[in-house]
């Protein structure tokens, strides 16, 4: 009777297959957390712009509610007070709650805004304390008509050697119709 040799285990080429499934496996996931970490950062620096960018249109909003509420008390304060020169969109602002003379406007020549700085102590994104950070803000005030504006909050940054921007745009009226 003759017996037939059968050999166990793995032959080299079956091993060699299982290594490189193995590597693929490997590499597919370091390369998935190596974009996911990249992305993360992305993520968080375009929630914060877009959180910056709102803001500079609420600072503008409240610089005209406080002119409403200031009409009620005296005479010769128009909604517009504060608000810019109006006219064309070729003027361009910075705009700061935490200033020490209150929440104003200041003339900047556009592209050439100072960054954001964030205090780490009152956890505030301002121009005055802190460390300087990717952000820039600037506001554009446009006049469309005698009672209405358009507000143009333009951020830039920069995140891992990439260029963003981002504008939120907004329209405020004189409702109260008061000059």
């Amino acid at each position: 009777m003759m017996r037939k040799n059968k050999k166990n285990g793995f032959t080299l080429v079956e091993c060699l297959v299982a290594i490189s499934i193995l590597i693929i496996g490997i590499l597919s996931s370091f390369i998935l957390v190596t974009k996911a970490l990249y992305n993360a950062t992305v993520i968080q620096d375009r929630l914060t712009a877009s959180f910056l960018a709102q803001e500079g249109i609420e600072l503008v909003r409240n610089i005209r509610d406080t002119n409403f509420i200031k009409s009620l008390t005296s005479s010769g304060v128009s909604w517009r007070t504060g608000l810019g020169k109006g006219g064309a969109s070729d003027t361009c602002y910075t705009i700061d709650a935490f200033s020490p003379k209150g929440i104003t406007l200041e003339s900047v020549s556009c592209n050439s805004s100072r960054p954001l700085k964030y205090d780490k102590n009152r956890n505030i994104y301002n121009y005055q304390t802190g460390e300087d950070t990717p952000f820039y803000r600037e506001i554009k005030i446009e006049e469309i008509s005698d009672d209405e504006i358009r507000v143009i909050s333009h951020l830039k940054w920069k995140t891992k050697n990439t260029d963003f921007d981002l504008e939120v745009e907004d329209h405020l009226y004189n409702w109260l119709k008061f000059d």
